[in-house]
């Protein structure tokens, strides 16, 4: 299986989405990468958008789109400078040419929007590439999900990783819905990322502590810049407090097994407790259930044993408070 995500248990992966808040501007788009990586982040990523190829020349937001995109030449450039830089470059494609140029860029995987959910041959034409899948699922049913999922896994093996979010810019709270992080993961049996549109950090780390494999939060410079997602994006200190945050979160997750951790098992017999004599007891003496104390520390019969020393017999004496041993018994 082609994955995306290093190994399970591991830290979840931030990627800074600066999506098309360089505005167009391939020198603004360079200083966007710089910054994240900076914050703390590797994983940068774009929108590779052809607005005749997504929405129509009538509409209202074909100008913005076309303010805000690359070429395919200065994404080629981008993609080089990312990787002179130790980034790593992702770009969502809305067009079957665009994914077959962003392949061409070697993209370690490629992300697939909530709006194109439904949108069924566009996801076929890029899991036959088999490369790993970040599917977004804002404004959804199940049943769009259940439909993409099962047309995915019936064409490739490669890593699917469904990303939850929704789809309003900004997010109120209320809506954010973390829940659904663990229950997409119970449903799909795959990791899940969450795609966070709600304002500062805090929902973002949230996700991580429901076990969010992926955070993908909208990245800017300025939020006064003009376009884009700026207005709800954050800026650099915010992405280095939510990277520094995952990373926390990340290690503090655990396996979810119970057993004693290294710290504890310095302290294990310190803060457990040992069966010791509640008085002074001679041999030959039966142990009654008034004999029997519990003390700290631990190294003794643990307490747990009680009720199998109750009625035993002494084979030696044994002072007020000394912990009994197996050897002092008949």
């Amino acid at each position: 299986m082609k994955r995306f995500l290093p190994n399970e248990n591991e830290t979840p992966i931030v990627i800074a989405e600066i999506g098309g808040n360089h505005g167009g501007n391939l020198a603004l788009a360079q200083q966007m990468v710089i910054e994240a990586i900076s914050a703390g982040t590797r994983h940068v990523k774009f929108q590779t958008i052809v607005p005749e190829r997504l929405v129509s020349s009538l509409d209202p937001d074909f100008e913005g789109f076309s303010k805000e995109t690359l070429s395919f030449e200065e994404f080629e450039e981008l993609s080089r400078f990312c990787r002179e830089n130790g980034a790593v470059f992702l770009s969502t494609p809305f067009d079957a040419g665009s994914a077959d140029f962003l392949e061409r860029l070697q993209v370690p995987a490629f992300k697939i929007a909530s709006g194109d959910l439904t949108y069924l041959p566009f996801i076929k034409h890029i899991a036959s590439k088999n490369l790993p899948i970040l599917l977004s699922t804002g404004a959804s049913e199940f049943v769009d999900i259940d439909r993409a999922v099962h047309l995915v896994r019936g064409i490739t093996d490669a890593e699917l990783i469904l990303m939850h979010c929704t789809a309003a810019y900004p997010c109120p709270d209320e809506e954010a819905n973390l829940l659904l992080i663990p229950e997409l993961r119970r449903r799909y049996q795959c990791p899940v990322g969450f795609s966070d549109h709600t304002l500062n950090v805090d929902i973002a780390l949230a996700a991580a502590a429901l076990g969010a494999a992926v955070i993908e939060k909208h990245f800017t410079v300025d939020r006064n810049l003009p376009g884009g997602d700026n207005a709800l994006s954050v800026v650099p200190d915010e992405l280095r407090a939510l990277c520094r945050g995952v990373s926390r979160i990340g290690r503090a997750l655990g396996s979810g097994v119970r057993k004693k951790t290294v710290s504890e098992l310095k302290i294990d017999c310190r803060m457990h407790r040992s069966l010791v004599a509640r008085r002074f007891m001679k041999a030959s003496e039966t142990l009654a259930a008034d004999d029997i104390d519990g003390l700290r520390p631990a190294g003794g019969i643990s307490p747990v044993e009680t009720d199998r020393l109750i009625g035993k017999t002494l084979r030696v004496d044994v002072s007020k408070g000394e912990k009994f041993l197996p050897e002092h018994f008949l």
